[in-house]
């Protein structure tokens, strides 16, 4: 499951198939799509990611938030290539006394190594599992997006998604959810 938050067993469980119907490869290639989907509607990444690099706008402000969460670990630090070692984490947050800019007029680049997501065996995973085998379950069974059919004076219309926009596929009360499950959290502002 190192790609996907799910298994091609899990889907064809789910969908009821044999490997003859679905097999590995296309099992693989929906669930990598379906995740997609899904890290895309969550607004990020949600699997396990080591020595991610994320290169952030520092600014005099003490607190820097790190663009995934969860964070799990920050290797290094460096402002405009200078490493620093005085900062502290709260969560998905750094803290710094002096701020994140080497000039108080001028911005810095920071660049931050960091780990973040979750392990694929984690249960907060659970949503975000079942919205991937949905998907993967609405393309199997719709593989060239149709969006509707007619036959004599009987004619019926499909959901307007397609292949090529798969966020069509996530309904927007399960969008909500993932962004609520899994989006960055609200923050206080300075006035």
């Amino acid at each position: 499951m190192a790609d996907t938050l799910a298994t091609a067993a899990d889907l064809r469980a789910l969908l009821d198939e044999d490997e003859t119907s679905l097999t590995d490869d296309k099992a693989a290639v929906l669930l990598q799509l379906a995740t997609g989907a899904v890290q895309a509607a969550a607004g990020q990444d949600l699997l396990a990611v080591v020595d991610d690099t994320a290169q952030l706008l520092g600014d005099t402000d003490v607190w820097l938030t790190l663009p995934q969460r969860p964070v799990t670990a920050v290797s290094s630090v460096s402002i405009d290539g200078r490493p620093v070692t005085d900062f502290k984490r709260f969560g998905d947050r750094l803290w710094r006394r002096c701020g994140w800019a080497t000039c108080p007029g001028e911005p810095s680049v920071v660049d931050v190594v960091n780990s973040h997501g979750y392990e694929d065996w984690d249960s907060k995973l659970g949503l975000a599992r079942s919205a991937v085998l949905s998907v993967a379950a609405r393309m199997f069974a719709n593989p060239v997006g149709v969006t509707g059919q007619s036959i004599d004076d009987f004619s019926q219309q499909f959901s307007q998604s397609t292949n090529s926009d798969l966020s069509g596929l996530i309904p927007e009360n399960l969008r909500k959810s993932l962004r609520r499950a899994y989006g960055a959290r609200a923050r206080f502002v300075k006035l």
